[in-house]
């Protein structure tokens, strides 16, 4: 048993820290992990929401329905039926001229939105339209319910308002909690990596293992939560246990923790048992050294960039090379189709080849079974969208051009570090004056984009991505790369822009 004991201490104690120095190295890859979780786990306990639903149908063959979910905020709407006067309209005819009718216009109108715009002829009195408006709840209970048959003589105006608190639908306290930590991710992501780090060097010199054998065990239950919730559930496909070092299934990371929890209950069932490698002193001192040292590393690749990038789009990685399919790569999934018939009660499974023509056998169900995945990229998804058709592909600049180009990357520009932009100013105009290219990407909307950039001035407009492209890309917002030639040559975060006379350095570096 003193042989188990040594052994599990030793391997719970280096891969706690392993797994909590990888993380400390991407706490914001942590955070998004993390935000990952407090996102399902807010929709799990989430109730359906009631909904407000208007039907409008004509007797011409018109039926269409709009829905509005209602929403915790939501106080009184209202909705308007609207038919105007008579009034006669012009339409292009196919010679080119212009044919007109009689007729008027209706209008439905909800929350001050125009859902329904249709000008109906009214010339034949054999044939007018009857209009019906139908508007209820997702629960059933009907609001308004109005028959509009439409003529000559006919003018309608129909306005109701609807209090739709009485629909609102309480949420439970615990979706605003679980949404409000998302704001803390990056200091939980921060403290949990520490927390791994520390734990583990406690455990691996044997320091106050009663105190520590529980709180490793507390933890490993945690993790094994996690893991198992994710793999039963195929809610977070990837735990992030080490981070984009290691990516582990669910089940493998569920697995690994059953595994971990095995020698965790040696530790703390022998915790007794557990002779301190140094004095308690000593022992704490360390403790206390590793836990800031951590802590330290972990702020600053927060601050800055990993310490080692382990994401595809590190520096050397040629995402043209990484996009292109390996020769003899499997490009489509490969299926197993069984089908499955039943005859007399009892059921059987067949293949496409086998399939029974006797008609005695009713089909039942096909099963579809993965068996071959097809070749998947480490950098799918990597596209930057044109602003219009004439507008300038970045993705094929980045990707093909053999000249050195700059991208620019911000997610969101509230959230990003706003000092830093007046030195990203800078450096894109020396960049261009160099013949350097600049390109600037973000998942905010365009029109935020170019009003950003008007407010501070920026010689260069903005294209929109994926969120999570930009933040796999680089760890920063915002974040500079040098590109050459479909190839990263380095990359920067907000707080260490480099000059220009750094840039040329890298790409004489680079041309050498």
């Amino acid at each position: 048993m003193k042989l188990l004991t040594s052994v599990s201490r030793i391997l719970v104690g280096l891969l706690f820290m392993f797994s909590g120095i990888i993380k400390s190295n991407d706490p914001k890859g942590t955070a998004i992990k993390l935000n990952e979780y407090f996102e399902v786990f807010a929709k799990d306990f989430e109730k359906p929401l009631d909904s407000i639903f208007i039907r409008v149908k004509d007797n011409y063959g018109t039926d269409t329905t709009f829905g509005y979910p209602v929403a915790e905020n939501d106080t009184v709407k209202s909705i308007q039926v609207n038919q105007s006067s008579v009034k006669t309209a012009a339409y292009e005819n196919e010679e080119g001229g212009e044919d007109t009718f009689t007729g008027s216009q209706l209008y439905v109108v909800y929350d001050n939105a125009k859902l329904y715009d249709e000008f109906y002829v009214l010339e034949d009195s054999s044939d007018l339209p009857t209009i019906s408006v139908n508007v209820r709840t997702a629960s059933g209970k009907a609001l308004l319910d109005k028959k509009l048959p439409l003529s000559l003589g006919s003018k309608y105006e129909v306005r109701k308002d609807i209090d739709v608190t009485e629909y609102i639908v309480s949420q439970s306290f615990m979706v605003g909690f679980f949404k409000g930590l998302k704001d803390y991710a990056i200091w939980f992501s921060i403290i949990m990596c520490v927390l791994e780090v520390a734990l583990g060097f406690a455990i691996l010199i044997g320091w106050q293992p009663r105190i520590m054998s529980w709180l490793i065990l507390l933890l490993i239950l945690f993790f094994t939560f996690l893991t198992w919730y994710s793999a039963y559930y195929n809610k977070v496909t990837d735990c992030g246990c080490f981070g984009d070092f290691i990516k582990l299934t669910p089940w493998t990371s569920f697995t690994k923790d059953l595994v971990l929890l095995v020698f965790i209950l040696v530790i703390f069932f022998r915790r007794k048992h557990i002779i301190p490698l140094f004095s308690p002193l000593f022992g704490l001192n360390a403790v206390l050294v590793v836990t800031i040292a951590s802590t330290v590393f972990a702020i600053y690749c927060n601050t800055f960039l990993p310490a080692w990038d382990f994401l595809p789009y590190k520096e050397g990685n040629n995402v043209r090379e990484l996009m292109t399919p390996p020769k003899g790569a499997r490009l489509v999934d490969e299926y197993r189709t069984v089908l499955v018939y039943e005859k007399d009660g009892k059921r059987d499974s067949f293949t496409l080849e086998n399939y029974p023509k006797d008609q005695s056998w009713k089909f039942v169900t096909t099963v579809n079974t993965l068996i071959a995945p097809a070749w998947k990229s480490s950098v799918h998804g990597f596209d930057f969208f044109p602003r219009d058709e004439n507008d300038v592909n970045i993705t094929d600049s980045l990707l093909k051009s053999k000249g050195y180009h700059i991208l620019i990357v911000s997610t969101h520009f509230e959230q990003s570090h706003k000092n830093s932009w007046q030195y990203i100013k800078t450096l894109a105009e020396e960049a261009k004056k160099s013949g350097i290219g600049v390109y600037a990407v973000t998942a905010s909307s365009l029109k935020d984009a170019d009003i950003f950039t008007s407010e501070n001035q920026l010689p260069f407009r903005f294209n929109n991505s994926d969120e999570t492209l930009l933040k796999t890309i680089v760890r920063s917002n915002p974040g500079i790369m040098l590109w050459h030639d479909g190839t990263v040559i380095d990359k920067w975060s907000c707080r260490s822009i480099p000059p220009i006379q750094r840039i040329k350095k890298k790409i004489d570096k680079n041309k050498g």
